[in-house]
């Protein structure tokens, strides 16, 4: 029984290690079949006895679960001008009642960044408007210029966004989230001129990066870091992965290229929606 006990503990803390969102919940499954064995020991009879084979069966499954499947990561959480705006959760409606607005691309005509939102090329969204996002995945990339979606607020161009509705039906816009987010130098520029904080976690975007600060942060989830000796490869790279390759739940990741200075000079934080992997 203590044995049983001993694994069943030590299971439990690389879950919560993990930070996963459902690590609660799997972790009282695990614990609580030895543990009741333990208290029942002395009440044992046959019956009793093959009760305990089948929950050491059902431990060694869940754990077997654990190991293939894992848990779904809790989502990152940017903050936007004062907003939380966690990917995959976060909606249009939800930006909208925050005072942002939502710019829907009608020709790719528009290049500089300044006149992206008065140049005709974007008209801003009025929930008004009768408006769906296809059905399925889609990604912009690492680009500005000719994204479907541009994120605003007080006419102050904050960055690109992806929106995703449903793997198999089409969705009105206010009810799609936000799975994707892209900014430029331009946007961080002019963020700082209008005062508009952009965080990922803890993490300034609009500051001056530092290797040490980073892996404070994002410990294990930092997997790449800065070519020292290359300035032109300047790249962080920060996942949020599970172990089954997004298949059961989502995945995320973000990217933070800098210039010789340490700046930002492009960031994108992206997901990889389950089941539905391009």
């Amino acid at each position: 029984y203590v044995s049983f006990i001993v694994i069943a503990i030590l299971y439990v803390i690389q879950m919560m290690n993990r930070e996963s969102g459902g690590s609660p919940i799997l972790a009282k499954a695990i614990l609580l079949p030895p543990v009741m064995a333990l208290f029942n020991a002395r009440k044992r009879t046959y019956n009793a006895i093959f009760s305990l084979a089948v929950l050491a069966l059902l431990f060694v499954f869940l754990c077997f679960g654990y190991i293939l499947i894992g848990l779904p990561v809790k989502p990152p959480v940017m903050t936007v001008g004062g907003m939380k705006v966690t990917l995959s959760k976060t909606s249009v409606e939800d930006l909208l009642d925050n005072g942002f607005d939502i710019y829907i691309m009608n020709d790719e005509n528009t290049y500089e960044y300044s006149e992206m939102l008065t140049s005709g090329s974007y008209t801003k969204y009025d929930k008004n408007q009768d408006i769906t996002v296809e059905k399925g995945y889609r990604s912009t990339g690492e680009t500005l210029r000719g994204a479907p979606y541009l994120l605003a607020k007080d006419d102050t161009l904050i960055g690109a966004i992806d929106l995703y509705g449903s793997l198999d039906k089409d969705v009105d816009i206010k009810d799609a989230k936000v799975v994707n987010f892209y900014m430029d130098k331009d946007c961080k520029d002019a963020l700082k001129s209008s005062n508009i904080d952009v965080k990922l976690g803890d993490l300034s975007l609009l500051g001056t990066f530092y290797t040490d600060d980073l892996k404070k942060l994002f410990k294990k989830r930092l997997w790449l870091l800065p070519n020292e000796s290359d300035p032109t490869d300047s790249v962080y790279g920060i996942a949020w992965r599970t172990n089954s390759d997004s298949i059961f739940w989502n995945e995320y990741y973000a990217y933070i290229r800098i210039d010789e200075n340490k700046n930002m000079r492009a960031f994108i934080i992206s997901t990889s929606v389950a089941k539905d992997k391009h």
